[in-house]
Formats: C-alpha cells, sequence, structure tokens
C-alpha cells in the first residue's frame, strides 16, 4: 500500500511526509539522508579518502563515524 506522501518502508513501518505544517520539525531531511547512506553507503567511501594522521592507540572513534556527525549536524 503506496502513496505519494509514503516516502520509505522501514522493516513494516511506513515513513510519510505531511506537507500541512501543523506541526514542523527539522529532522526531516536526516531521516531522508540517513535512507540514501545505508543505500549507497556515499559517507563509508569518501571517509577512506581522508587521511587520518592520529596515533592508532589513541583512536576511539573511526573516520567514517566522524564524518557521518559532521554531515548529520550539517543536516
Amino acid at each position: 500500500m503506496s502513496n505519494k506522501d509514503t516516502v520509505f518502508y522501514r522493516g513494516e513501518t511506513a515513513i510519510k511526509l505531511d506537507f500541512s505544517a501543523e506541526e514542523i520539525s527539522s529532522d526531516g531531511a536526516v531521516l531522508l539522508l540517513d535512507k540514501l547512506e545505508r543505500k549507497h553507503k556515499l559517507i563509508r567511501y569518501f571517509s577512506r579518502f581522508i587521511p587520518d594522521d592520529r596515533h592508532p592507540l589513541y583512536i576511539t572513534h573511526s573516520m567514517e563515524k566522524l564524518l557521518k556527525q559532521r554531515v548529520y549536524t550539517l543536516m
């Protein structure tokens, strides 16, 4: 069951967009970005090209995680 407002399905849950502006949220772009990231893995791809000069013993978060946090924060 799909209509023009359904963006995607996550399991049995349909994620839908409603442009009535009764309740405005700025988080809609993050849902779409997450959907694109899960499908295409662009952040993982580009994180491989960023030089990482940190000492391996002191690394807690991978470059991919840092880049993902930065990109999602900009949204």
